[in-house]
């Protein structure tokens, strides 16, 4: 068992709220979303093992989500149809009224998240979690250069499908 695995409940609690947001990029029903997040957290548990600091632990950790959010999909394209694969749910509110429309929001600009592209969709996520250029390249296997072009195009695909329904 490496170090990293001995701490893997602390590193998890750092991580888990940027994990949840990976879970709900790639996945509308919030059920398969925890089902998801289980996932991604087994993935990081084996991968930690061979974690070997060539990067930040942040970005290992965002890797291994999205190697498994990626594959996630592509399982799941397999076996629904391409449509139903990107449709929106409502978002299941709290009953605080406070939050009703952050909640709204947050799910509204979510579920036109879910419309682009696997590609630009995971690195507008990482955009919005902050992640560098040269991170978001290591990331996704993409060079530094594509991955400001595929960001772009995807800021640019984001407003008009945010500008579609208002």
């Amino acid at each position: 068992m490496s170090n990293y695995q001995k701490h893997f409940e602390s590193i998890v609690a750092k991580h888990r709220l940027s994990l949840f947001k990976v879970a709900a990029t790639f996945e509308a029903d919030p059920i398969v979303q925890q089902d998801l997040l289980q996932d991604m957290l087994l993935a990081i548990w084996q991968a930690l093992a061979f974690f070997r600091e060539r990067s930040t632990l942040h970005t290992f950790i965002y890797r291994v989500a999205y190697n498994k959010a990626l594959s996630h999909v592509a399982k799941e394209s397999r076996t629904k149809s391409h449509a139903a694969l990107f449709e929106s749910v409502e978002c299941r509110k709290s009953d605080i009224e406070a939050h009703i429309i952050t909640l709204k929001s947050a799910e509204h600009v979510i579920s036109k998240i879910r419309l682009l592209p696997i590609v630009q969709r995971q690195l507008i996520t990482l955009s919005l979690e902050g992640f560098s250029y040269s991170d978001m390249a290591e990331i996704s296997g993409l060079s530094k250069t594509n991955v400001g072009v595929q960001l772009n195009r995807a800021k640019t695909k984001l407003i008009q499908l945010m500008e579609k329904q208002q």
